[in-house]
């Protein structure tokens, strides 16, 4: 377990992203990742700037805030298994390349799932 949690921000109205932290909540056996709103008192408090950061997912390693598929390589890492191996060999891919591949995802997230009706995150699982 880690000495302190990973702080993951991400856009509480996108579907796609309310999927992918019930995704990461469900594997998340360590407790070791809190999940909050990229817009709410929890992403304020870590720094983020006033109405967030809507593009991307912020994950705040004690003071390293890491942005796009360095937040995504970093998440995967904590769950370990082949989770953690998929990740590994990801981080040889350039991160031009990979922040590109998560740039055009996240341009057409509400495509891919369309906007969220509500949470998938249990209120055990979600900050605020």
């Amino acid at each position: 377990m880690r000495k302190t949690p990973l702080v993951v921000l991400i856009d509480g109205t996108c579907a796609l992203c309310n999927g992918t932290a019930a995704w990461l909540a469900r594997r998340n056996a360590a407790g070791d990742m809190i999940f909050a709103p990229n817009q709410g008192e929890v992403a304020r408090i870590a720094g983020e700037p006033p109405g967030g950061d809507m593009g991307t997912i912020v994950v705040w390693d004690g003071s390293r805030r890491l942005v796009r598929s360095d937040a995504v390589l970093l998440l995967l890492r904590g769950l370990g298994g082949g989770w953690r191996l998929l990740a590994g060999l990801a981080v040889f891919c350039p991160v031009a390349l990979r922040d590109f591949v998560y740039d055009q995802v996240a341009r057409r997230r509400h495509r891919f799932a369309g906007p969220a009706t509500c949470t998938r995150l249990s209120p055990h699982d979600l900050a605020e």
